[in-house]
């Protein structure tokens, strides 16, 4: 199974870079066909679209896609800036639909958990 991202040209080169598989789209219609052009390939298993792209996807496709058994397709926040915490809530909702257990992200070890240190080089 393939992981393949949807994302607009600005951010295609680091996908690439980090040997990830991508369709570059821009807002519209566009966007939603290369989604579901995606979602139908047998050799597909996780579709990550850029956030920007998946709100141009039309509401009614992003709730067909979302409930999808296989592919899992999924928005995620991407550039850089934005909200935190709207971010961390975007990546713990995608992952609680994927593994069907809610992870909290904080950033902050878990209350009682061991403090960490850094391995010295």
């Amino acid at each position: 199974m393939r992981l393949v991202v949807v994302t607009p040209p600005e951010l295609a080169d680091g996908f690439r870079l980090a040997g990830v598989a991508t369709v570059v789209v821009g807002p519209g219609g566009d966007a939603a066909a290369s989604v579901q052009s995606l979602a139908a390939r047998e050799d597909v298993g996780l579709v990550l679209v850029t956030e920007d792209v998946w709100r141009s996807v039309p509401e009614r496709a992003r709730a067909s896609l979302e409930n999808l058994v296989r592919p899992i397709v999924i928005g995620i926040p991407a550039g850089i800036g934005g909200d935190v915490q709207a971010r961390r809530a975007m990546i713990g909702e995608a992952l609680q639909r994927a593994i069907g257990h809610r992870i909290q992200l904080s950033g902050e070890p878990p209350a009682g958990a061991p403090p960490q240190h850094e391995e010295a080089p």
